[in-house]
Order: C-alpha cells, then sequence, then structure tokens
C-alpha cells in the first residue's frame, strides 16, 4: 500500500517577514540549509521504501512557477501540483487530495504535511509513518504528535487516549493553545504531544468523515477539481466552485468530531515548525549572514541576503534581518509579533512591502 506524501505549501509565513513575503513565502527559502525548506520536505520522502515517488504538491496558483523550478532543481517529477485560486485552509486541502489520490488509487494512503516544517532525524519520521499507515489502513485517519519537551503555549495538543499498537493510540481529544499553567499540566501528565498537523488516511475515510461533518467543504472541493483545468503536471481548481468552499481547518472541520482519530505519540524526530526567527536560528545549519560583524555584541540572530553587510556593536538578544529595502529589528523574546507588521503594512496600505 503506497503512501503518497501531499504537501501543502500554499502558506504565507508572516512572523518570517521580511524574507518570507507574498511572492516567496517562506518554504521557498533556503532558511535552514543550502536547500529550501520546500525542497527537503520532498527529499524526505524521495526514494524512501513504501512512499510513492512521485508526489502530490497543493499550493496557490501564484507560486507554480516556483514549485516548477524548485522541483526541477532538485530531480523530481511529480504526480501532480493542484493549483489553489486562493486559500480556504486545509478541510479543503483535504477534500481535494482525496479525491485526486481516490481517482489515482483506491489503495493507496495520503499524507497530508506541511512543506514549511523542520524535521532533524527525517529517517525517524519516516519509519513512524509507515507505523500510522496499520491504523490508517484499518480506517483510522493518523496524526503524529511530536514529543513536547517544554510547556509551549504557541501549539495546539493532542491528549491520548486507549492504546492500539505500539505507539499508536486514539484521540482522547485536541486541545487549543494553552496559557502557561496549563501547558505545565500538559507536560508533567504525560499524556499530551504537541499537534504538529500532519495527517495519514485512506482517502475513503477522509471523502467518508469530510462529507458526515463537513459536507459543504466536500461538495465544494469536489465541484472545483471535477471542473479543473489541467496543463501538464498542473491542474488549476476552478475559481467559482472553489471560493464557494468554506474555509476551516480539517482538525476543526474532522478530526475533533470523527470517531476514527489516531494518533502516533510520542514522536522525538527533532521537529520544528520554524515560524519564528528565533526558531530558524535554533536549527540553521547556514550562515544566515557571512559578512555580519558584531562587536560586543552577544545572543543575536542575523539574516541578510548574499552582498548585504550588517554591522551590530553593543547589543545583545536582537533579530535583524535585511532583505532589499526592508529591514526588521526586534528582540527574540518579541520574535512571535513580527506577523504584526504584515498587519500593519496591510492596514496603511504598503502593499509594495509585503
Amino acid at each position: 500500500m503506497a503512501i503518497h506524501p501531499v504537501i501543502m505549501c500554499g502558506g504565507a509565513g508572516t512572523r518570517l517577514w521580511p524574507v518570507s513575503n507574498q511572492a516567496c513565502p517562506k518554504q521557498f527559502h533556503r532558511l535552514v540549509s543550502d536547500k529550501s525548506v520546500f525542497q527537503e520536505t520532498v527529499l524526505r520522502f524521495h526514494h524512501q521504501p513504501g512512499f510513492h515517488p512521485e508526489p502530490v504538491i497543493i499550493s496557490n496558483a501564484a507560486y507554480a512557477g516556483l514549485i516548477a523550478e524548485q522541483l526541477a532543481a532538485i530531480g523530481v517529477t511529480p504526480g501532480a501540483v493542484l493549483l489553489e485560486p486562493e486559500g480556504r485552509n486545509t478541510a479543503a486541502v483535504a477534500a481535494v487530495a482525496a479525491r485526486h489520490l481516490a481517482a489515482l488509487d483506491a489503495t493507496a494512503l495520503g499524507l497530508l504535511v506541511p512543506s514549511d516544517h523542520f524535521i532533524g532525524q527525517p529517517e525517524t519520521f519516516t519509519d513512524a509513518v509507515r507505523e500510522a499507515g496499520i491504523a490508517a489502513a484499518e480506517g483510522y485517519i493518523t496524526t503524529f504528535g511530536i514529543a513536547p519537551d517544554r510547556p509551549e503555549t504557541g501549539f495546539g495538543y493532542i491528549q491520548s487516549g486507549e492504546r492500539l499498537s505500539g505507539k499508536l493510540q486514539r484521540v482522547a481529544a485536541f486541545k487549543e493553545k494553552p496559557d502557561s499553567a496549563t501547558a505545565a499540566e500538559y507536560l508533567a501528565s504525560g499524556r499530551y504531544s504537541w499537534n504538529a498537523g500532519i495527517f495519514l488516511f485512506r482517502p475513503e475515510t477522509m471523502l467518508t468523515e469530510l462529507g458526515h461533518f463537513a459536507p459543504g467543504v466536500l461538495d465544494g472541493a469536489t465541484r472545483a477539481l471535477a471542473a479543473a483545468r489541467t496543463d501538464g503536471a498542473n491542474i488549476y481548481l476552478d475559481p467559482a466552485a472553489f471560493a464557494m468552499t468554506p474555509s476551516i481547518s480539517v482538525d476543526y472541520a474532522v478530526m475533533e468530531h470523527t470517531a476514527h482519530a489516531a494518533v502516533l505519540a510520542p514522536l522525538d524526530c527533532a521537529w520544528n515548525d520554524i515560524g519564528t526567527w528565533t526558531a530558524v536560528g535554533d536549527v540553521s545549519s547556514r550562515p544566515n549572514c557571512p559578512a555580519a560583524i558584531e562587536i560586543d555584541t552577544s545572543g543575536c540572530l542575523v539574516h541578510a541576503r548574499e552582498g548585504q553587510l550588517v554591522a551590530l556593536v553593543g547589543v545583545e538578544d536582537l533579530i535583524v534581518v535585511a532583505d532589499g529595502n526592508r529591514i526588521l529589528i526586534t528582540r527574540k523574546d518579541r520574535a512571535q509579533d513580527v506577523g504584526a507588521v504584515v498587519k500593519a503594512l496591510k492596514e496603511s496600505g504598503q502593499k509594495d512591502y509585503l
């Protein structure tokens, strides 16, 4: 039973502004290695036993050129590139993916995975996916619970329930991002893991559950795919039908309601969502600013284009990002708030800087 990687790469990554922008969001940048985060995600499954060699990519139509260019650069041919006219959240993505895979291979498993995460132990992760395939083949929508190492308030959590086999368990509950005290309780209990937003499923299972709990999403996505325009590997979803599809996450639409939710946890694969510049600094193996000069400076993260010089004198614990005519300076403890800059630019009409 082949596992088809379905790679979602339509996100905006606003907390990594100014490098991540509307024209080229974070997944297409070389943030942690000499390849883009998207390329690293694709290669994580390429030529791995049990995984289909031609991934399915789901993204915004505006990024069709970037996707083709970056796949060609690493020698990967996609099975299909499903292109959205606008973002309608992950339930619509899951519906389109399930419909596409069901028509392609009724026995397939689909692995819905973000393109903008870092996994420091890829073999541990792919081994876990193969193990999770046992539950998925039996009709569970299986997600992956990352082993927490701190009382993090920026992630959702998964509460594990009855054990199925090995690390596979039923999901007892999905929990929203907690406050500090609740996150500490979750960590101490040992029954909670971070929700990484990765799902493994039989197409038939996902379609059935969407039909039960989010029929509007399933109907809109089905019509958008049926009326799609095809150009080589690119499949352009119908704009009118897709615009009428409700925008909701697959967590809210399906996972919080289905009786067929399983979790493989705890998974310790050095996962990081690299959602902030601080997180990028924690995992990056490449020099972010070879030309940086730091005098009496400590604990700073500097990221700039090649050829740009950044000099820091007498400062500490800062994030400095220079990208052309856009410069970000913030304290490390405010890295989560960078998205507010993007909001302010939109509200003030300064769209040239987005």
